[in-house]
């Protein structure tokens, strides 16, 4: 009789450790699940802060003169290369894709349809730069046409993109 009551007492010792297993593990992925959030919450807030800074605001003017001119076109570099940091922090997953459509879409869709010739033919010489641009690009386009698959920016037109050029232009 002992030794029975000894066997059920283990079985419950073993039971109720491996509830304690599940009850910590379930735990433990809603408390990532929310740190992802907030980590993607602050990345974008980072991201939104620096693209609306006033310096930023600057450097986004002159990029969309050079596309407007076709000249010095270099002078997007640096708007190219901010996308290029979103779109590696998207493929990371400390941003998600839909925070970062809902914050840059507009830009994301202006600057790559404006620079896609300029960064074509750096991509010749380095296929690499600007790589995360293209697939942030990509994803949020996508979004984009499930979203609203009527959606004017999906087939821009040469003169709506030279419009929203001109206005950037003069921020």
């Amino acid at each position: 009789m002992g030794q029975k009551l000894m066997v059920v007492a283990t079985c419950i010792v073993a039971a109720s450790t491996v509830a304690s297993f599940f009850v910590i593990l379930y735990y433990s992925k809603k408390q990532l699940v929310a740190y992802r959030l907030s980590l993607s919450a602050d990345t974008a807030l980072k991201f939104d802060a620096a693209f609306n800074s006033p310096a930023f605001e600057r450097a986004r003017s002159n990029a969309a003169k050079a596309l407007l001119a076709h000249s010095n076109e270099s002078e997007a570099e640096n708007v190219f290369d901010f996308f290029d940091t979103v779109g590696l922090f998207v493929k990371l997953g400390a941003m998600k894709d839909e925070v970062a459509y809902s914050l840059f879409f507009h830009w994301i869709n202006l600057y790559w349809r404006a620079g896609k010739g300029y960064i074509g033919s750096k991509q010749m010489d380095t296929s690499s730069v600007w790589r995360d641009f293209g697939d942030l690009y990509t994803c949020v386009e996508a979004i984009e046409r499930r979203r609203n698959p009527d959606s004017k920016d999906l087939t821009m037109p040469e003169n709506h993109l030279r419009q929203q050029l001109e206005e950037e232009a003069l921020a």
